[in-house]
């Protein structure tokens, strides 16, 4: 009878990927209903037939298909966060954990009280979820073109029983009045501006650039990683930022002079790597009187 050690030295060494410590952690905790400390303290704890056979099916479809763990467990971390996930949605990743960290400390820098946020594009739901968590009076916004996302997005959101409004549309075309749907109804009726803070982590790989992707990433919605809207998205956001607010944004390696070029005054921020990877534009370069 194999335990939770064998199996753990019997992932490591099988899986094909850089991150199969981490991946190694991850199904144990997800096969076995435990967390990371009892890997260690229960060690020597048998593992089942039955629970061997489901890793080792993980195990095949991860390396075989390339498919994303996440997607294969229809589960993802995102800070201090389990969210439910399949192929509808991208997968959360830590360079999006820091852009939700810098939302939250300029959110205490700036005092902003009882924000209201926007989350462009909210995918699975978890920069939206996470600042709704961190800031339970926080009034919260979520879009995406995709129902299918929207869907998923709903259900984290009730999962950690937060008030989130889901809108579906095509950037900020709900809250301009392009309405692409019935169900696309822009629930604020007052004047602008609207929101404290707008986020998002848009689309901004290039096609070219799409083709040579690692294979696993072929299994992520094309719609969510293909595209450059930023020069769209300045556009829309002109009037609906509220003095002391601010725009926040994430983008790929490689892409800042390009911004430069379009938020002329953003401030950037790298991510864990040392890649500039995080923007943030003042409200008042968001304005329709010229400083946009």
């Amino acid at each position: 009878m194999q335990n939770i050690e064998t199996i753990k030295k019997f992932i490591e060494d099988e899986l094909e990927n850089d991150e199969a410590k981490l991946e190694t952690r991850i199904i144990l905790e997800k096969v076995l209903n435990i967390n990371s400390s009892e890997i260690i303290t229960k060690a020597k704890t048998p593992v089942t037939q039955q629970q061997i056979q489901k890793i080792k099916d993980i195990i095949k479809l991860r390396n075989d298909k390339k498919i994303p763990l996440a997607y294969i467990l229809e589960e993802a971390h995102f800070l201090d966060l389990k969210l439910f996930i399949n192929s509808d949605v991208l997968v959360p990743r830590p360079e999006t954990e820091l852009l939700v960290d810098l939302i939250l400390q300029e959110i205490k820098k700036r005092k902003i009280r009882q924000p209201t946020i926007l989350d462009i594009g909210t995918g699975s739901g978890c920069i939206a979820i996470a600042l709704k968590k961190a800031i339970p009076s926080a009034t919260a916004y979520a879009s995406d073109i995709s129902k299918a996302s929207l869907q998923i997005a709903s259900i984290n959101a009730e999962k950690y029983n937060l008030d989130i409004n889901f809108i579906l549309g095509d950037y900020l075309d709900p809250f301009l009045g392009h309405l692409k749907s019935p169900i696309a109804v822009p629930i604020i009726r007052a004047e602008p501006p609207y929101f404290d803070i707008a986020v998002s982590n848009p689309p901004y790989i290039s096609e070219e650039d799409y083709q040579k992707l690692e294979a696993e990433l072929f299994h992520e919605p094309k719609h969510a990683l293909v595209g450059f809207p930023y020069e769209h998205l300045k556009k829309q956001l002109e009037g609906l930022i509220k003095e002391n607010g601010f725009f926040a944004f994430e983008f790929g390696f490689g892409q800042k002079e390009k911004l430069q070029k379009i938020f002329s005054e953003a401030k950037f921020y790298q991510d864990l790597a040392g890649l500039d990877r995080i923007g943030l534009v003042e409200s008042s370069y968001l304005k329709k009187d010229g400083n946009s």
